[in-house]
């Protein structure tokens, strides 16, 4: 699939629910529960990543809210495994079940995981996820995704605000430490106007300020992502999304699907088309498809970041 700037499209993100267990400040309000949230059955994503696949789609993302708490998940993992549709398949999810459930993800054929983790400090965590006491069980969890067999494993980290040169010393040592490559993103004010938080090159020039070396970027591909990868002089990698003041639109691969089941065309602009309907009512893929290509040909060069403020779907409904 191309879109109307010319661009292949060959990674999806599919938010399979909009329930979450957390409720991170520059996210969602409150807590999402399993009932207060829409759920799709496997057969309505299965149909759409068939047409998915038709069209050229290679790597498949699953997020939520909090993949973990969609019902379905490991039936819709079985049936996405035996498809053999996708040479990619990755999670992002907070870490909170992944104590529990990350050897069983291995398994069903989960391939790669980003994990968010704003802080590592008990008290900074909870006031990020709005919850207390919630830390311990994600490091846990963290953990267990490595002996669960978990080779790539990306930890994300949303700048909401300055750091402390201490704060970021901390969190790339923890990087080192657990041997994952850890991913800075920028803050993006949904539905509200913030103070300044650190734009790309001040958060750059900040940790090579810490290293004391500029950094050297990495032109090996570490996933289908628009993350912008750098290496510190003691070898370890680290990534970079700044979609507002370093923006990637002109390389964008990506097409992202709520749990509502609209198509959502570009993260920050309202540009949604609800497959819902069409499928439920026996839409075929070859049909979706061709609705989907559709679409794509009425997709902006770039999105306009400084208007962010008024897209109508708040972060939790969007896919993250």
């Amino acid at each position: 699939m191309r879109d109307s700037q010319g661009r292949v499209i060959e990674y999806a993100r599919i938010s399979l629910t909009e329930a979450c267990n957390f409720c991170c400040a520059y996210c969602r309000p409150q807590e999402i529960t399993e009932a207060m949230a829409p759920v799709l059955p496997p057969n309505f994503w299965l149909t759409l990543l068939e047409a998915l696949y038709l069209g050229g789609v290679k790597a498949l993302r699953l997020t939520g809210g909090e993949p973990l708490l969609y019902p379905h998940l490991y039936e819709l993992l079985e049936r996405i495994q035996e498809s053999q549709w996708f040479s990619d398949i990755s999670m992002t999810t907070n870490g909170s079940l992944l104590e529990t459930q990350a050897k069983r993800l291995f398994t069903a054929g989960v391939q790669r995981l980003n994990i968010s983790l704003d802080s590592v400090e008990e008290e900074g965590f909870a006031k990020a996820v709005g919850r207390n006491g919630q830390l311990a069980g994600v490091l846990r969890g963290i953990e267990a995704a490595k002996t669960a067999g978990f080779q790539n494993i990306k930890i994300n980290t949303v700048v909401q605000a300055p750091f402390s040169d201490k704060e970021v010393e901390t969190l790339l040592h923890y990087g080192k430490e657990w041997d994952v490559v850890w991913r800075f993103i920028e803050y993006m004010p949904f539905q509200g106007k913030q103070s300044h938080v650190p734009t790309f090159g001040e958060w750059k020039e900040q940790i090579e300020r810490i290293v004391g070396s500029e950094l050297t970027p990495v032109t090996d591909r570490l996933g289908f992502g628009p993350a912008q990868y750098f290496q510190l002089p003691d070898g370890q990698r680290i990534g970079f999304i700044f979609p507002l003041s370093n923006q990637y639109c002109s390389s964008c691969n990506r097409i992202r699907f709520t749990a509502d089941g609209s198509l959502r065309l570009c993260l920050l602009r309202d540009e949604d088309l609800d497959l819902r309907g069409l499928i439920q009512n026996g839409g075929t893929p070859q049909t979706i498809l061709h609705c989907i290509e559709e679409a794509l040909q009425g997709r902006y060069a770039s999105h306009d970041g400084n208007s962010i403020e008024k897209v109508e779907r708040p972060m939790w409904r969007i896919g993250g």
